[in-house]
C-alpha cells in the first residue's frame, strides 16, 4: 500500500485490511511512506500493519510500489491505494476469481457491468480511451487498464522489472503483462473517487504519459528495441516451424534472456517451459518456470527430463560450447531433441553495421566468441553424442538452425 499525505483514511484502510479474511489465505499488509508531510509517516508507525517502510523523500507511487513488492513474501501481491477510493472488502472477489479460473492475474474493473460515478468526465472519457489503445495494439480486452486494483501472482509482477516510479506504474503493469500475452481475467468492483480538494494527485499530464507509456511497450519487447524483437520473433518462430508444439512436452529455453519470451509464446501450447539465464531470477508462474544458472551448469536444476532444449543465438557466445552441450545432453530424454540457431560466419559486418547505426545491442555482437557454419555445428554435436537431424539457413541466410537428437 503506497502512502503520501493520507493521514485522514489511512487508520481506516489499514484496519479494513487487517480485517479482512478470505478462507483459506494468510495475508500480510505492508504500508510503504512515501516521504509523506502531513503526518501519516507517524501515524503508520502506530498502526498494525504487517510491515511498514519509509521513504525519507518522496518517489512518487511507482518508486513505492516497487519497494512494497521488494519486501513482500506472498504467492499474490495486489495494490491497495490509501485513500479509500476502492474498498479494501471487494479484494476476495479478485483472489476467488483468481483461484477459481487458475489466473495468474485478475484486476478489479471499474468500468464493467457496474456503473460507477466519475467526479471528473474527462477522466472517464480518457481512461476509456487508453482502454481501446491498449486492447487494439495488444489485442486485449480489458475494460479497466488503469485500475488500482491489480492481482498479480507476486513472481510475474517482478518478472516486469518495472521502472516506472509515477502513477504511470499502472499502465507499465498493463502494457508489460499484455505484450507478454498474459490472459488477465476481471471482475466488477466498486469506486468512490475524490476531488481534487479532497486530496486526489492524478493530473492531464499523467494521462499524456500514460499514452506515451503504451506506445513505448509496444514498440519495444520490454527490454529490448524494436529490431531486436523482430529478429527473435524471426529465430523462435523458425524453431517452432522445424520441431512444433506438444501440450505434452517440456520445452527448456537455455539462455532465454531477461524476458524469456519464447516461455511466454508457447506456454499454452506445451506442458511445461522451463527458462534458464542468469538474467533471471527464479520463479513459477504457472507452467513457466525461470532457473537462475550458468548455461555451463544448469542440468542439476532442472526438475525433469526435457523432450526439447532450445538455444536461440546462444551457442556463439559461449567459452566452452563442449560443456553446455554436455549439459542439455543430461537434461534431455533419450531420443530428445535440441534445436539451435546461430549466425553465419559471413554476418557478421551486416550485424556490426546495425550495431553503428543503433538498430541492434551493440553488447550482443561484441559478445560474440564463436562464429559456427552449419557443417562446423554438425560436426560439434557429432562430437558431444547427438545425431544431426536437419539444417537450414534462414533470415536472408544470415542463420543458421539446426536439430539434433540425443543419441539412444
Amino acid at each position: 500500500m503506497p502512502v503520501f499525505n493520507e493521514r485522514a483514511t489511512i487508520g481506516n484502510v489499514i484496519g479494513r485490511l487487517r480485517d479482512l479474511e478470505i478462507k483459506g489465505v494468510e495475508k500480510e499488509v505492508i504500508a510503504v511512506d512515501d516521504g509523506s508531510t502531513d503526518g501519516s509517516a507517524q501515524l503508520l508507525k502506530k498502526l498494525a500493519s504487517d510491515k511498514s517502510i519509509f521513504h525519507k523523500q518522496n518517489k512518487g507511487k511507482g518508486a513505492a510500489i516497487q519497494t512494497g513488492l521488494a519486501a513482500a513474501t506472498g504467492d499474490f501481491v495486489i495494490i491497495q491505494d490509501a485513500d479509500l477510493e476502492y474498498n479494501p472488502e471487494e479484494i476476495e472477489s479478485l483472489v476467488k476469481k483468481a483461484q477459481e479460473e487458475d489466473l495468474l492475474v485478475v484486476y478489479g474493473s471499474r468500468d464493467r457491468e457496474i456503473k460507477n460515478y466519475y467526479r471528473y468526465p474527462h477522466y472517464y472519457w480518457g481512461s476509456k480511451a487508453l482502454s481501446r489503445m491498449i486492447n487494439l495494439l495488444f489485442h486485449q480486452n480489458l475494460t479497466d487498464p488503469e485500475t488500482c486494483y491489480k492481482l498479480v501472482q507476486a513472481d510475474l509482477m517482478r518478472f516486469l522489472h518495472l521502472e516506472e516510479r509515477g502513477f504511470g506504474i499502472e499502465i507499465e503493469i498493463s502494457a508489460k503483462l499484455s505484450r507478454l500475452g498474459i490472459p488477465i481475467g476481471e471482475t466488477s468492483i466498486s469506486y468512490t473517487p475524490r476531488s481534487f480538494e479532497e486530496g486526489k494527485k492524478i493530473r492531464v499530464k499523467d494521462g499524456l504519459r500514460a499514452v506515451w507509456l503504451v506506445m513505448k511497450y509496444f514498440l519495444n519487447d520490454l527490454h529490448y528495441g524494436v529490431v531486436d524483437r523482430i529478429l527473435r520473433l524471426w529465430r523462435e518462430g523458425e524453431a517452432m516451424r522445424m520441431l512444433g508444439v506438444d501440450k505434452r512436452q517440456t520445452w527448456v529455453d537455455v539462455g532465454c534472456g531477461r524476458q524469456a519470451h519464447l516461455g511466454w509464446r508457447i506456454r499454452r501450447a506445451v506442458g511445461k517451459y522451463v527458462g534458464v539465464d542468469m538474467e533471471v531470477g527464479d520463479g513459477k508462474m504457472g507452467n513457466v518456470e525461470l532457473v537462475r544458472a550458468d548455461v555451463h551448469k544448469f542440468a542439476h536444476r532442472i526438475g525433469q527430463p526435457a523432450d526439447v532444449v532450445v538455444g536461440l543465438a546462444i551457442i556463439e557466445h559461449l567459452d566452452y560450447p563442449e560443456k553446455f552441450l554436455g549439459e542439455v545432453s543430461k537434461v534431455l530424454k533419450s531420443g530428445g531433441r535440441i534445436v539451435l540457431t546461430t549466425p553465419a560466419p559471413w554476418s557478421d559486418g551486416i550485424l556490426k553495421l546495425m550495431v553503428l547505426l543503433g538498430l541492434i545491442d551493440g553488447k550482443e555482437i561484441t559478445d560474440h566468441k564463436t562464429y559456427f557454419t552449419l557443417r562446423g555445428l554438425k560436426d560439434l554435436l557429432e562430437r558431444s553424442g547427438f545425431e544431426v537431424e536437419r539444417q537450414k539457413m534462414f533470415g536472408f541466410r544470415m542463420n543458421g538452425l539446426t536439430v539434433a537428437k540425443k543419441a539412444k
